[in-house]
């Protein structure tokens, strides 16, 4: 069967009623076997309770609020706090707020969610998978991973992240062990990079491998598409020798391509710092976010995607607050504003070395008040 965008409606019963059940996990006796004999998998590791209630994902919820209506396939949180209060939900649209994505982009992730299994099935690695189903499935397995890691929250705590406003995933080391340990998994974590050969045996006489980005928080680099082509890792760890590493043969952009209507881009020294500016609703809504990789990460594929935003009326640098990111902000403003004299350039500058450090010690409106007192950038061309 083939899924098209106009032609959703004519299999709409049908099809919601298969993505729904590949959605959430039903809590009654009969489904409870079911899970155990391995016949459902649930792509965003969602249970409901006895009486079909899941803790909303989309708000901090510790009384499920969000009830799973299995007859009409819909969900609906009746919680004050939560942005989809008042709005009855299909999957196609939990899929919408899940994602942060458009229609069309959640009807094909959609189409993803039908191909799934779960992390301890060996369907799941399949040699043919391209590198952005295979990286969206190991994306995703990370985000499931984050809630039920005590030192993941801990560090995202920290940092002033929450993973239930942005999407970060955690690295625990153990996705290739116990059940998920196949020759299918193996080889496809080597040839993308998360694992590494160092022709070692471990201690049951196996060959044992170094795991790439273990003990990390992981943020995922998307492309034009929407889809995974990259992974970055930030360790939880207080090693400064090895504090953030990219996915070999890095591709795509954090947190994804800017929206072809932008008009005013921020651009981030850092992921972490384009994370912490994400999760402000106010910021999200009239702003698109673009993390550069570092004070010389401005790279070709950040300036094709600026190219191709035909209604950007102004590009903010937000870098770290010292010599290095001010000079990053001079060279790159430089190159902009050659290459786009009629384009405002301006910057703002955190009150401490960068923009999550604020966060850490501020409140969420210190940063509304940074940007609203952002300065032009003035060259002489």
């Amino acid at each position: 069967m083939v899924y098209k965008t106009h032609s959703v409606s004519l299999h709409r019963k049908r099809l919601m009623n298969f993505f729904f059940k590949k959605v959430f996990k039903y809590g009654n006796k009969r489904d409870k076997s079911e899970a155990h004999n391995g016949k459902r998998t649930h792509y965003y590791g969602l249970k409901t309770d006895k009486q079909s209630r899941i803790s909303c994902p989309f708000h901090e919820d510790k009384t499920p609020s969000m009830q799973v209506y299995y007859k009409t396939q819909t969900a609906y949180c009746f919680s004050s706090n939560c942005k989809t209060n008042g709005k009855s939900m299909d999957v196609i649209d939990f899929i919408m707020h899940k994602e942060n994505s458009t229609k069309a982009q959640a009807i094909n992730k959609a189409k993803e969610i039908v191909g799934y299994q779960k992390p301890d099935s060996k369907e799941r690695y399949q040699p043919e998978l391209t590198r952005e189903q295979f990286l969206g499935n190991m994306y995703q397995y990370f985000k499931n991973a984050v809630s039920n890691s005590k030192p993941a929250k801990d560090y995202l705590q920290q940092r002033n992240l929450d993973f239930k406003k942005t999407e970060i995933g955690y690295n625990a080391g153990q996705f290739h062990h116990g059940a998920r340990k196949d020759e299918n998994v193996i080889a496809q974590c080597l040839e993308y990079g998360l694992l590494i050969d160092k022709n070692i045996l471990g201690r049951t006489g196996e060959k044992a491998y170094g795991v790439f980005g273990k003990w990390c928080i992981c943020f995922a680099l998307k492309n034009k598409e929407n889809e995974v082509t990259g992974l970055y890792f930030r360790s939880t760890l207080n090693d400064k020798e090895s504090k953030h590493f990219y996915l070999k043969n890095r591709q795509g952009l954090y947190p994804n391509y800017p929206d072809k209507n932008t008009k005013k881009l921020i651009l981030t020294e850092s992921i972490i710092d384009g994370a912490s500016l994400l999760q402000i609703k106010e910021i999200a809504d009239n702003y698109s976010v673009l993390a550069c990789y570092g004070t010389n990460g401005l790279t070709e594929e950040h300036q094709q995607a600026i190219k191709d935003l035909p209604q950007l009326e102004e590009i903010i640098f937000f870098f770290d607050n010292d010599t290095a990111g001010k000079e990053a902000v001079k060279k790159y403003g430089a190159m902009l504003k050659a290459e786009y004299p009629k384009l405002k350039l301006t910057t703002a500058e955190p009150i401490n070395k960068d923009i999550n450090e604020t966060l850490q010690g501020h409140d969420e409106s210190i940063f509304i008040e940074l940007l609203n007192n952002r300065t032009e950038l003035i060259f002489f061309i």
